[in-house]
């Protein structure tokens, strides 16, 4: 069997068409209308998911994006908390510091008791981290201010300690150059290890030497040297006391500018960086002596503790140096140089 399909055009002039179909075509030709409106339905239906898709799609892109954004500014955080932790370090050493030289006690962790909640999920590691980095800062500053506010109280009921404590650098700060610290090194003249009972400052000769704090002059010259070989060693020597408390050396002076028993304050003029006495080349020899709790003896002690207007490269060296590591008995001020 066969079937005839005419085509007839609108225009009389048009050709008439005529397609002859096999029942085998015409049975593939309904097959394909079929699947050709499947497909359509298909379509239909599926096309609010094509958009949805599509929409999710963009809604991931912008994500990625603002997911992009967000880890970048996370990474600003981040670096923004590392300085704060360095800056909040620093502060807590020198209140340390403060708190050292002050007599004021503190707690082994200095938190004061504080602590802050940190939410306990995370996706993202990194921002846990950050989480829990900010909340330990947060712990920090609040226990940082707590003992401000503590070493704010003490100073005003102790005014006269305040004054008194040594607490400002011996030479202008951009001035000198630490040539040898407080501690166990091997003398340049003798080549034999040896206790170094202060800190050597390297300057040009003729740098002013400022006293550290008020104070009175104990001793002005140089020692002779039938009183004390130690001490003649010192050249020019200024030796001024705080107070019961604290005593403070200035030697190896070019020239002295105070007097026997002169009351001086901190900043004020003692003289000028030389090269006297046991001295490789023009430097100030600067010691602080603090009084022993036991024996009432003037013990010296690690000057840059107490310099709180320089930034010391090892400060937390000193630091664990003066709390822990023992000083060996060191030469006795003289007789004729006893502190009153």
């Amino acid at each position: 069997m066969v079937w005839e399909i005419q085509y007839h055009p609108a225009s009389i002039r048009g050709t008439v068409r005529f397609f002859f179909l096999s029942k085998r075509k015409l049975r593939w030709l309904a097959v394909s209308l079929a699947a050709a409106l499947l497909l359509m339905a298909a379509g239909i239906a599926l096309a609010p998911r094509g958009v949805r898709a599509v929409a999710l799609y963009l809604d991931l892109a912008v994500a990625k994006h603002e997911a992009r954004v967000a880890r970048a500014e996370l990474l600003r955080h981040l670096q923004t908390l590392a300085e704060l932790d360095q800056r909040v370090a620093e502060a807590r050493k020198q209140q340390e510091r403060l708190a050292l030289v002050l007599g004021v006690g503190q707690g082994d962790s200095g938190l004061g008791g504080y602590t802050t909640q940190v939410p306990e999920r995370f996706v993202d590691p990194t921002a846990a981290a950050a989480m829990t980095r900010a909340a330990r800062l947060d712990t920090a500053c609040r226990a940082l201010e707590a003992l401000g506010t503590e070493l704010t109280a003490f100073a005003a009921r102790h005014a006269e300690l305040v004054h008194t404590v040594p607490s400002i650098s011996p030479l202008p700060p951009d001035r000198f150059v630490l040539s040898s610290p407080f501690g166990e090194r091997i003398s340049p003249f003798t080549g034999a290890p040896d206790f170094h009972t202060g800190i050597d400052l390297a300057a040009s000769e003729g740098t002013p030497v400022l006293a550290t704090a008020n104070g009175t002059v104990e001793f002005a010259g140089r020692v002779p040297l039938k009183t004390s070989v130690h001490w003649w060693r010192y050249g020019n020597l200024v030796i001024l006391s705080h107070g019961d408390r604290y005593l403070t050396l200035y030697s190896h002076l070019l020239s002295i500018g105070v007097r026997w028993g002169e009351a001086v304050h901190r900043g004020q003029l003692l003289g000028t960086v030389g090269n006297t006495g046991w001295s490789t080349s023009p430097h100030l020899h600067y010691e602080v002596r603090s009084r022993a709790h036991e024996s009432g003896e003037f013990v010296p002690v690690d000057p840059r503790i107490f310099v709180l207007n320089y930034r010391w490269s090892d400060v937390e060296m000193a630091l664990a140096a003066s709390r822990r590591a023992p000083v060996p008995p060191s030469e006795p001020i003289p007789t004729a140089l006893e502190v009153r």
